[in-house]
């Protein structure tokens, strides 16, 4: 009974809101409808581009190019992002033409930024640097949203075909900045180089034969030239004990041979006969007076000796003879008296022989005398020979000695500077094996980055490829018409719903028998049919067109629906024409 009276309930709460219901449900579904119409269609076109991996094995060749795939991304959206490349593309496509009046260009630039999607897609990779599992960018989506499909879809590969000339320049720029780097850098490296060798050369022609490398022969050299030394220096002392006892042999011999007669006897020579004469001529005039003819004839002889002979006499020979005469005078006062005939011709001929001392200089008369006779005794000449060749060479072992004792103190003093040389020459050595060794570093790094730049200029390194490109879009990707339609289809449920609940709430009339037998307390005994009167009916007519131009202005907005939320009519149109040419 309760159910058949809560569906009588139900059954006439609907016959009494229905009006309520539609009106409410079909101005929120027209609402809705109408503006999922109006709404402008917004097209999307995309491209999909794969990031593949350079082409040759890095194992035999290695890029240059550090950066990530991430990081030039992001650098090369900014470059196409930028300012005058979008208003370059605004330009040529004569995009957003409805805006340029009412907007700024910054204001149209964002609008278009807004439209611009790029989306990177990522997988789990095997880093090869660090043998991790990582996080790689494989391929990302590039997508343009606008009103003109066909704008859109070359907007679409226009973008596409930046991105992919923006990675060819990044890489080709980075490969060319490397190699731009590492020949200057190897043109720096050679003058270093070089004015280091310089360095070295000046270093060696300074410090010739103090560099540690001669040390050892130096050391060599310097203990030769010692034993040199010492060699000479016992030849000359063998020379000097030789010229010793050859003056002791020349100080025996007579310079001049002995005048041989005509018998075969050895008479004296002229000098020791002149000497022989003179001592006979003191003791004679210590006997005699000196005008006696033997004392005038051997003082005669005497006389033409000396202009022969070119001497005044042997001084010597006088002075030994004044020493002798004295002894014998002291010893002749001694035993005989100072009175004796012997004494006083011993007083006559030492006062004679005094005189003719004094008379001679004995430097000068022992030289002139020596050298105003020349010897002619062969023994005599051969010893004076031998004296004067044992002086000479005497004197060229001791130039030999000189010149050896010089190079000696030049080989200590280059042995004594060697360690201090040497730490120059080491670090001015260390300093070129350094430069020299970074010269072929960076020469074989140059190298690499010039196959590495081929291989970027022959696009054989990491690059973009298109693998979908931007299609002509057949349907609009925004809005969502269908989805704004149900969404304003539910809506106005609830919206009408609502509506006659709200309506049902506040309305305090009374509705039933049974509503009416519950307030009256009374029961109804009967009940009266609605009578349908001719307003009635005139009304229904009025309902019935109602629902015809209902049922039209549905049907128009179902093709428009259908045009906006499925596909195009010219598309359809087309598709449909195709269909029947096939057929």
């Amino acid at each position: 009974m309760s159910e058949t009276l809560d569906s009588k309930m139900i059954k006439g709460i609907v016959r009494r809101r229905y009006r309520v219901f539609l009106i409410s449900f079909l101005i929120i579904v027209v609402a809705g409808c109408l503006t999922s119409i109006l709404l402008p269609p917004k097209y999307l076109s995309t491209s999909v581009i794969l990031i593949e991996n350079q082409m040759i094995p890095q194992e035999y060749v290695q890029t240059t190019i550090t950066s990530f795939v991430e990081e030039r991304l992001a650098s090369i959206t900014q470059q196409v992002m930028s300012r005058s490349r979008l208003m370059e593309i605004i330009e040529n496509f004569d995009l957003y033409r409805d805006m340029r009046e009412k907007y700024t260009s910054e204001e149209i630039i964002e609008k278009m930024r807004a439209d611009i999607h790029f989306e990177p897609k990522t997988a789990e990779v095997i880093d090869r640097r660090t043998g991790r599992p990582t996080e790689a960018t494989i391929y990302f989506t590039l997508s343009y949203e606008g009103d003109d499909p066909v704008k859109v879809q070359k907007v679409a590969n226009v973008l596409a075909s930046l991105y992919l000339e923006l990675n060819l320049k990044t890489r080709e720029r980075l490969a060319s900045n490397t190699t731009v780097f590492l020949e200057n850098e190897l043109e720096r490296l050679k003058q270093e180089t070089e004015a280091y060798e310089e360095k070295v050369s000046i270093f060696k022609a300074e410090h010739i034969g103090a560099l540690p490398e001669y040390n050892a022969g130096n050391m060599q050299s310097m203990y030769q030239v010692e034993a040199q030394i010492e060699r000479l220096n016992a030849q000359i002392n063998a020379l000097k004990d030789r010229k010793i006892l050859l003056e002791g042999q020349l100080s025996v011999t007579d310079p001049l041979l002995l005048i041989q007669t005509s018998d075969g006897k050895s008479m004296m020579n002229p000098g020791d006969r002149l000497n022989f004469l003179r001592m006979e001529l003191i003791s004679m005039g210590s006997r005699l007076s000196t005008q006696h003819p033997d004392y005038i004839k051997l003082k005669g002889e005497i006389t033409e000796l000396e202009k022969h002979t070119g001497s005044a006499g042997d001084l010597k020979e006088n002075i030994k003879r004044l020493e002798a005469l004295k002894t014998e005078l002291k010893e002749a006062e001694g035993n005989k008296g100072a009175e004796h005939p012997d004494v006083i011709r011993l007083k006559r001929e030492l006062e004679t022989l005094s005189k003719q001392i004094e008379e001679a200089d004995q430097e000068k008369e022992l030289k002139e005398r020596r050298l105003s006779l020349e010897p002619d005794n062969p023994a005599y000449i051969n010893l004076m020979t031998q004296i004067a060749s044992t002086d000479n060479e005497i004197k060229g072992f001791g130039e030999q000695i000189r010149i050896l004792a010089a190079q000696a103190e030049s080989f200590k003093k280059m042995i004594a500077s060697t360690p201090v040389i040497e730490r120059e020459y080491n670090k001015l050595i260390m300093e070129s094996a350094l430069s020299k060794e970074k010269y072929a570093e960076i020469n074989s790094k140059l190298m690499e980055a010039k196959v590495a730049q081929g291989m970027e200029t022959t696009q054989r390194g990491e690059r973009f490829t298109i693998i979908d490109s931007a299609q002509l879009p057949e349907k609009p990707d925004s809005p969502n018409r269908l989805a704004i339609a149900l969404i304003s289809f539910i809506l106005a449920l609830g919206a009408g719903t609502g509506m006659a609940a709200i309506k049902e709430s506040m309305d305090d009339s009374v509705k039933s028998s049974e509503e009416l037998g519950r307030l009256t307390g009374f029961p109804v005994l009967s009940t009266i049919n609605r009578i349908t009167t001719d307003d009635d009916m005139q009304a229904n007519r009025k309902k019935r067109i109602i629902w015809s131009v209902s049922i039209v202005v549905l049907l128009i907005l179902g093709a428009i629906a259908f045009h906006n939320l499925v596909m195009p009519v010219e598309v359809f149109e087309a598709k449909l024409s195709r269909k029947i040419e096939r057929l």
